[in-house]
Protein backbone atom coordinates (compact mmCIF):
# COMPACT_ATOMS: atom_id res chain seq x y z
CA UNK A 1 0.00 0.00 0.00
CA UNK A 2 1.21 3.51 -0.86
CA UNK A 3 1.29 6.12 0.99
CA UNK A 4 -0.75 9.28 -0.91
CA UNK A 5 1.31 12.89 -1.32
CA UNK A 6 0.80 14.90 1.62
CA UNK A 7 -0.09 11.81 3.95
CA UNK A 8 0.92 12.53 7.86
CA UNK A 9 3.10 9.81 9.72
CA UNK A 10 1.75 8.29 12.76
CA UNK A 11 4.26 9.09 15.32
CA UNK A 12 4.34 7.33 19.58
CA UNK A 13 6.38 8.12 22.35
CA UNK A 14 5.95 6.29 25.47
CA UNK A 15 8.19 7.19 28.70
CA UNK A 16 8.24 5.64 32.04
CA UNK A 17 8.87 8.04 35.04
CA UNK A 18 9.68 7.02 38.01
CA UNK A 19 8.43 8.70 41.42
CA UNK A 20 9.13 9.11 45.09
CA UNK A 21 6.18 9.89 46.97
CA UNK A 22 6.05 11.53 50.05
CA UNK A 23 3.10 9.62 51.76
CA UNK A 24 -0.71 9.90 51.41
CA UNK A 25 -2.34 12.62 49.69
CA UNK A 26 0.80 13.94 47.64
CA UNK A 27 -0.31 15.59 44.69
CA UNK A 28 3.26 15.58 42.30
CA UNK A 29 2.53 18.28 39.23
CA UNK A 30 3.81 16.01 36.09
CA UNK A 31 2.25 18.69 33.68
CA UNK A 32 5.70 19.70 32.11
CA UNK A 33 6.75 15.94 31.87
CA UNK A 34 3.50 15.45 29.76
CA UNK A 35 5.02 18.53 27.74
CA UNK A 36 8.27 17.61 27.69
CA UNK A 37 7.06 14.16 26.08
CA UNK A 38 4.72 15.77 23.39
CA UNK A 39 7.61 18.31 22.42
CA UNK A 40 10.20 15.33 21.80
CA UNK A 41 7.16 13.08 20.07
CA UNK A 42 6.67 15.65 17.33
CA UNK A 43 3.36 14.92 17.43
CA UNK A 44 0.86 17.94 16.20
CA UNK A 45 -2.14 16.17 16.49
CA UNK A 46 -3.02 13.39 18.71
CA UNK A 47 -3.51 12.82 22.45
CA UNK A 48 -1.32 12.12 25.38
CA UNK A 49 -2.24 9.39 27.95
CA UNK A 50 -0.56 9.97 31.36
CA UNK A 51 -1.49 6.10 33.29
CA UNK A 52 -0.72 4.89 36.64
CA UNK A 53 0.16 1.09 37.13
CA UNK A 54 -0.69 1.20 40.67
CA UNK A 55 -4.10 0.26 42.39
CA UNK A 56 -3.62 2.63 45.09
CA UNK A 57 -2.44 5.99 43.18
CA UNK A 58 -4.45 8.28 40.76
CA UNK A 59 -3.54 10.97 38.13
CA UNK A 60 -5.92 13.79 38.13
CA UNK A 61 -6.40 17.05 36.45
CA UNK A 62 -7.13 20.17 38.67
CA UNK A 63 -5.56 23.47 39.55
CA UNK A 64 -2.24 23.58 41.09
CA UNK A 65 -3.24 25.75 44.24
CA UNK A 66 -2.46 25.18 47.82
CA UNK A 67 -5.84 25.73 49.30
CA UNK A 68 -7.21 22.87 46.57
CA UNK A 69 -4.18 20.57 47.39
CA UNK A 70 -5.19 20.89 51.31
CA UNK A 71 -8.71 20.74 50.52
CA UNK A 72 -8.03 17.68 48.70
CA UNK A 73 -6.22 15.60 51.14
CA UNK A 74 -8.78 16.92 53.73
CA UNK A 75 -11.75 15.53 52.20
CA UNK A 76 -10.21 12.51 51.44
CA UNK A 77 -9.69 12.12 55.07
CA UNK A 78 -12.92 12.66 56.51
CA UNK A 79 -14.63 10.69 53.55
CA UNK A 80 -12.24 7.35 53.94
CA UNK A 81 -10.56 7.65 57.21
CA UNK A 82 -6.74 6.04 57.40
CA UNK A 83 -8.00 5.55 60.96
CA UNK A 84 -10.70 4.19 63.19
CA UNK A 85 -12.83 1.97 60.49
CA UNK A 86 -12.54 -1.40 60.11
CA UNK A 87 -10.94 -2.20 56.80
CA UNK A 88 -11.89 -5.92 56.05
CA UNK A 89 -8.62 -5.79 53.19
CA UNK A 90 -6.68 -4.96 56.40
CA UNK A 91 -8.18 -8.24 58.16
CA UNK A 92 -5.28 -11.05 57.86
CA UNK A 93 -7.31 -13.70 59.80
CA UNK A 94 -10.22 -12.97 56.23
CA UNK A 95 -8.03 -12.34 53.51
CA UNK A 96 -6.80 -14.96 51.33
CA UNK A 97 -6.48 -13.08 47.96
CA UNK A 98 -3.75 -10.92 46.87
CA UNK A 99 -1.42 -11.19 49.53
CA UNK A 100 1.75 -12.82 47.59
CA UNK A 101 4.89 -10.38 47.85
CA UNK A 102 3.55 -8.30 50.35
CA UNK A 103 4.54 -8.55 53.79
CA UNK A 104 1.34 -6.48 54.82
CA UNK A 105 2.93 -4.81 57.08
CA UNK A 106 1.04 -1.16 56.21
CA UNK A 107 -2.55 -1.86 56.37
CA UNK A 108 -3.78 0.19 53.41
CA UNK A 109 -7.77 -0.58 53.02
CA UNK A 110 -8.73 2.96 53.34
CA UNK A 111 -6.01 3.76 49.86
CA UNK A 112 -7.41 1.08 48.27
CA UNK A 113 -11.01 2.92 48.74
CA UNK A 114 -9.58 6.26 48.33
CA UNK A 115 -8.60 5.30 44.83
CA UNK A 116 -11.75 3.05 43.63
CA UNK A 117 -13.87 6.50 44.99
CA UNK A 118 -11.81 8.69 43.05
CA UNK A 119 -11.68 6.06 39.86
CA UNK A 120 -8.86 7.30 37.86
CA UNK A 121 -5.91 5.36 36.75
CA UNK A 122 -5.15 7.57 33.79
CA UNK A 123 -6.32 10.73 31.48
CA UNK A 124 -5.78 11.49 28.30
CA UNK A 125 -5.66 15.16 27.32
CA UNK A 126 -5.97 16.37 23.45
CA UNK A 127 -2.89 17.66 21.72
CA UNK A 128 -3.47 20.12 19.07
CA UNK A 129 -0.77 22.08 17.32
CA UNK A 130 1.69 20.53 19.08
CA UNK A 131 0.09 21.60 22.32
CA UNK A 132 -1.73 20.09 25.27
CA UNK A 133 -5.01 21.44 25.15
CA UNK A 134 -5.35 22.01 28.92
CA UNK A 135 -7.52 24.82 30.64
CA UNK A 136 -5.71 27.73 31.77
CA UNK A 137 -5.53 26.60 35.40
CA UNK A 138 -5.11 22.97 34.52
CA UNK A 139 -2.53 20.81 36.23
CA UNK A 140 -1.72 17.26 34.88
CA UNK A 141 -0.99 15.01 39.24
CA UNK A 142 0.13 12.49 40.03
CA UNK A 143 -1.54 11.39 43.44
CA UNK A 144 -0.65 9.22 45.82
CA UNK A 145 -3.31 7.14 48.18
CA UNK A 146 -0.73 4.93 50.36
CA UNK A 147 2.30 5.86 52.11
CA UNK A 148 5.58 7.23 51.13
CA UNK A 149 6.86 4.67 47.80
CA UNK A 150 8.67 4.32 44.65
CA UNK A 151 6.08 4.54 42.16
CA UNK A 152 5.60 4.75 37.99
CA UNK A 153 3.94 7.30 35.75
CA UNK A 154 3.55 6.09 32.26
CA UNK A 155 3.10 8.61 29.48
CA UNK A 156 2.37 8.09 25.72
CA UNK A 157 1.77 10.34 22.92
CA UNK A 158 0.41 9.41 19.79
CA UNK A 159 -1.00 11.06 16.97
CA UNK A 160 0.67 12.68 13.49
Amino acid sequence: MSRKEGATSVRHRFENHDLETSGCGDLIDVTQDVRGAVDKSGVQNGVAVVYTPHTTCTVLINERESGFMKDFQDMLDQLVPAEGPYYRHDDLTIRTEGLDDDPHEFPNGHSHCRAALIGVASQSIPIVDGNLLLGRYQSVFFCELDRAKPRKVFIQVMGE
